[in-house]
């Protein structure tokens, strides 16, 4: 299918959208790190856990490690909310008047419009894209990235959208 253009697309940064733009993130450019992290984050789990109740196992008089339990317990409910937190932390970094935006994409470029200005990309910018089944994210670098609502196109569709990007980047999209 040819992508008509110009495509528009309506975007509320709410905490949903940055959940949806950090996973992006996690699961392209911060793919490696990412799985670093979590290898690195299950074995300290592992040990907490160990060592909180092996006392309690060994020894039937001693107690339970509280402290080494209560850490392991902290970890993984970190690793496991990390992307909301992660958005939570954008939306506090975000500048005032960007948390609604319109992204016109053109055959040359794409610009997003917000209360505070107008900004034009190119689409070799494009590092990364992601898709989730409501969002297309753009990664430009390991910590900076756009996200687009599908369900705020105004103008053209999802597939046309995601053709158009495809075509003009040369990239994949990968599915979240």
């Amino acid at each position: 299918m040819e992508p008509t253009v110009p495509i528009k697309v309506k975007t509320v940064y709410d905490q949903k959208a940055l959940t949806a733009m950090a996973r992006g993130l996690r699961r392209t450019v911060r793919k490696k790190h990412s799985r670093i992290s979590r290898v690195i984050a299950g074995i300290i789990i592992a040990l907490g856990l160990v060592t909180g109740i092996a006392p309690a196992l060994l020894e039937p008089g001693e107690g339970v490690q509280w402290m080494c339990l209560l850490a392991a317990a902290l970890l993984l409910v970190i690793l496991c909310t990390e992307d909301w937190v992660n958005g939570f932390l954008a939306r506090k970094k975000a500048l005032p008047g960007t948390t609604e935006s319109e992204a016109v994409f053109e055959a040359d470029g794409y610009s997003t419009i917000t209360q505070v200005g107008t900004t034009v990309w190119k689409y070799e910018a494009i590092r990364a894209i992601a898709e989730s089944e409501r969002y297309l994210v753009f990664v430009f670098s390991n910590r900076h990235a756009q996200i687009h609502d599908k369900t705020g196109l105004t103008q053209g569709t999802p597939e046309e959208l995601a053709a158009l990007i495809r075509e003009k980047t040369g990239l994949p999209i990968v599915k979240l």
